[in-house]
């Protein structure tokens, strides 16, 4: 796992790079680039700060409850480093992979069962498909009444889409690999499968108020992310509607969660001058593209990544201790 997230680092480096070089590229940029930051409206850049803490805390909060109702216990601040080593995880490997694993490492450390770990896991990913779901009329009709937003965003998917598969042939024509499962590890994961239906199965038998829940914090969690984007176009244009902002960021969310490239990299900067162009002045729409995406998505990656590093640094100082 520790290669696949030091190889997604380099890979979400390199897409995203390119994708800023293409939006500078393509779009005009203010000679005096710096001075756009200055003049923005420091009250609603507070606002999306406060937005990206509200998304963390929520997420925190259906991870801890649902923890708290299968005996999986720990502080509530510990709670947010889980969720920040999630954010990092999902923002440098494929399709968001290491938002659902790296709870493996963060919860396995303060004394969680690998069954319990993984029902948590899919807990909180159904929870979280409950958004998709019920927003999915609202985003349907965004992409009805911008036609032109649909099929760009469409081909932006298609566009990453294609060039993810064609590095991944390569990638693995390149490191092509014979794999060995011991019969031992085999038996392993079969018992802590059964254990893990039988906690999940236990789970919505008896917690059905715990997961109701967990679904109301989940909608509230993907609500707070869409408001990071309302306060931001607020902070550049004062006069757009909070309502159609959004409405107008639904297809682009929907359109990062399907990406396979690490943490929708590529498909978030070059989806933003899509969804956003409308409500951002053509001069400031690549510096608004960049930073909302820094607030979005790499402000607590970045976090995360701190974390991760301090967790991983104390536990190996830990274990070495311990063999002395």
């Amino acid at each position: 796992m520790l290669k696949t997230i030091i190889y997604g680092i380099f890979l979400t480096f390199f897409i995203v790079g390119a994708s800023i070089f293409y939006i500078f590229y393509s779009q005009k940029v203010p000679p005096h680039f710096w001075d756009i930051f200055s003049s923005l409206d420091k009250k609603y850049l507070i606002l999306s700060l406060i937005s990206l803490f509200l998304f963390h805390t929520f997420d925190n909060l259906r991870v801890f409850i649902i923890s708290r109702a299968i005996n999986l216990r720990y502080s509530f601040l510990y709670g947010y480093v889980v969720s920040l080593v999630s954010t990092f995880g999902a923002t440098v490997t494929p399709a968001h992979l290491g938002g659902e694993f790296l709870p493996l490492y963060t919860l396995k450390r303060i004394g969680g069962k690998f069954h319990q770990i993984m029902s948590v896991i899919t807990l909180k990913g159904i929870a979280g498909l409950f958004f998709y779901i019920l927003f999915l009329p609202f985003t349907i009709e965004a992409l009805i009444k911008d036609p032109k937003e649909a099929k760009d965003l469409l081909m932006i998917i298609l566009a990453i889409t294609l060039i993810s598969l064609i590095v991944y042939i390569i990638w693995s024509v390149l490191k092509r690999k014979e794999g060995f499962i011991s019969k031992e590890l085999l038996r392993r994961i079969k018992y802590q499968f059964f254990k893990y239906l039988i906690v999940c199965k236990r789970f919505f038998k008896y917690k059905k108020k715990v997961f109701f829940l967990a679904l109301i914090l989940s909608i509230f969690m993907y609500i707070a992310l869409l408001f990071i984007g309302v306060f931001l176009v607020k902070a550049f244009n004062s006069q757009a509607s909070i309502k159609e902002v959004f409405l107008s960021q639904l297809p682009l969310v929907y359109a990062i969660f399907m990406s396979p490239t690490p943490g929708g990299s590529g498909v978030g900067e070059l989806g933003a001058v899509v969804v956003f162009e409308g409500f951002i002045s053509s001069v400031f729409i690549a510096p608004f593209a960049i930073l909302w995406r820094i607030l979005s998505q790499y402000l607590g990656a970045l976090f995360g990544s701190i974390l991760f590093l301090i967790l991983g640094f104390k536990d190996f100082v830990l274990r070495k201790n311990k063999w002395l």
